[in-house]
């Protein structure tokens, strides 16, 4: 039996465990990491898209800048004006200045190269290229997409410039092939972690810049203004080991608070549980408490018929004034025994025998004229707030007075030299709720607590079972009594009694 149980704790305890500990914990974890992954992931897309849009205003900037200074050359470059051994050494000067420049050339309308910045190895006729011949239909630069070249062998791109004379007839067409090595390596230094990749309107790859940089996971694109090219921007994947880190961060966080959770909960299961199993005692205590007091009531109250005889006959035969007087003390003293034996029959098991429905004004207004007749004696003023409407109960009648003179009787005696003794009876939902109310010693909040224990008394007369009895009385209507009191300001007794079926239906 003991095996089973402990067992079954242990078992308990794993399971509560699993709930409070491991599971949220790793779903807290889980929850972390994807959380912080995607915030993670939005920053890096925030600089990727920083770093594209930084490329794109640095090659539109580069390309205008290059665009303009061609066309500068091309005014410079008029055959009308210069000849040709004068053109082909501005060509020459310019490509030794401008580091963005391979090549400067020099041809004809028909693409016959006829010189260039650096001397020509062989013949080369441009006239099929398809930037060549949207220069002769627009008389406008044009920059042509990449194409592997010519004269260089080589992926290239070149910006071409009309040479106009002044009828605005094209007479030669300036190209100048652009140094992709040079962009790609100024891309490079200025973003060395990032892979850039820049492609012509027909999605060909123009250069590319960190091309071994990392491996990637996020791209982001934009297009460029003055060329219809697009930057291509390859974000930093988030390394496995980083969100590995940030997991078992995340889990050690969380395993940590579920502890603590989890050593809270238990603590409240034990005082719980410790509270349950001081209530089974107390109820146990005090179901033994009452077999014992109800058997030994009957026991008592047997040779106390024949004493209380006995000192009847003898008080008839002895009939003087001393005599008398020790026979009424006697008197006293087996009536006490009485008293305190009924109180035992019922702490045993009290029973209601005659139950039925009572109008509780009716017991109350029963009962005020005997508190009223012993607070006058203790120059005690008895007020009472009682409800007009009837408040029926199912109950045996002398019980509720019972309770109702105990309470009384207990506010009375913390009154000595005078007080308020209050009570009231109203409706409550579906209960009726009787209060009595004193402006006596109070109660100290220590004994508050003992108030209802069996033999628990503040008054040196007193037997402890009084307010043990009204509490077993009204519980066994299923009904509530709380005490709430402070020294030296007053008790306020509540008791709450249901109000019988045929009332409320």
């Amino acid at each position: 039996m003991f095996s089973s149980f402990f067992t079954n704790s242990k078992w308990h305890n794993i399971q509560l465990y699993l709930l409070i500990v491991i599971i949220p914990s790793i779903i807290i974890s889980l929850l972390f990491v994807q959380i912080r992954y995607y915030q993670l992931k939005e920053d890096i897309t925030d600089h990727a898209e920083t770093t594209a849009l930084f490329h794109k205003n640095q090659l539109d900037r580069f390309i205008g800048e290059t665009t303009t200074s061609i066309e500068t050359i091309a005014l410079m470059a008029n055959p009308q004006k210069s000849s040709y051994t004068e053109i082909e050494r501005i060509l020459s000067s310019t490509h030794q200045k401008d580091l963005r420049l391979s090549g400067l050339y020099y041809v004809d309308v028909k693409g016959n190269m006829l010189f260039g910045s650096h001397r020509l190895p062989k013949q080369v006729n441009v006239f099929d290229r398809q930037y060549f011949q949207r220069v002769l239909t627009t008389k406008t630069t044009v920059i042509s997409n990449a194409y592997f070249g010519r004269l260089t062998g080589r992926y290239i791109v070149t910006i071409a410039t009309p040479i106009l004379d002044e009828n605005k007839n094209i007479k030669a067409i300036l190209l100048a092939s652009l140094r992709l090595n040079y962009i790609e390596s100024l891309m490079a230094e200025l973003t060395p972690d990032t892979k850039v990749d820049v492609y012509d309107r027909n999605q060909l790859l123009v250069f590319q810049a960190n091309d071994s940089a990392h491996t990637a996971d996020i791209f982001v694109r934009t297009q460029l203004e003055s060329v219809p090219w697009t930057v291509a921007v390859s974000a930093t994947s988030i390394p496995r080991k980083d969100i590995f880190g940030l997991f078992l961060i995340a889990l050690l966080s969380s395993f940590v608070v579920t502890n603590i959770l989890f050593l809270i909960v238990k603590l409240l299961l034990v005082k719980r549980q410790a509270a349950k199993e001081h209530a089974q005692n107390e109820s146990q205590k005090l179901e033994l408490i009452g077999t014992l007091a109800a058997s030994t009531a009957h026991e008592i109250r047997n040779p106390l018929t024949g004493i209380k005889g006995l000192v009847s006959l003898l008080s008839e035969k002895y009939t003087k004034e001393e005599d008398q007087f020790y026979f009424s003390i006697i008197q006293t003293e087996i009536d006490r025994i009485n008293q305190i034996a009924s109180e035992f029959l019922v702490l045993g098991k009290p029973t209601a025998e005659n139950r039925k429905d009572y109008d509780l004004q009716s017991i109350v207004h029963e009962v005020i004229p005997i508190v009223e007749s012993e607070a006058n004696l203790h120059q005690i003023t008895l007020l009472t707030n009682i409800d007009k409407e009837k408040l029926p109960i199912h109950c045996d009648k002398n019980q509720i007075k019972q309770v109702l003179l105990n309470l009384t009787k207990n506010a009375l005696g913390s009154m000595e030299s005078g007080g308020i003794l209050t009570i009231v009876l109203t409706k409550k939902d579906h209960t009726c709720m009787m209060k009595v109310i004193d402006t006596g010693i109070g109660i100290p909040p220590e004994r508050l607590a003992k108030i209802f224990h069996p033999f628990f008394t503040m008054k040196s007369e007193g037997t402890g079972l009084g307010l043990v009895v009204c509490k077993r009385i009204i519980e066994m209507y299923d009904g509530t009594i709380h005490i709430k009191s402070e020294v030296d300001v007053g008790t306020e007794v509540e008791v709450c009694l249901p109000l019988s079926h045929s009332h409320l239906y």
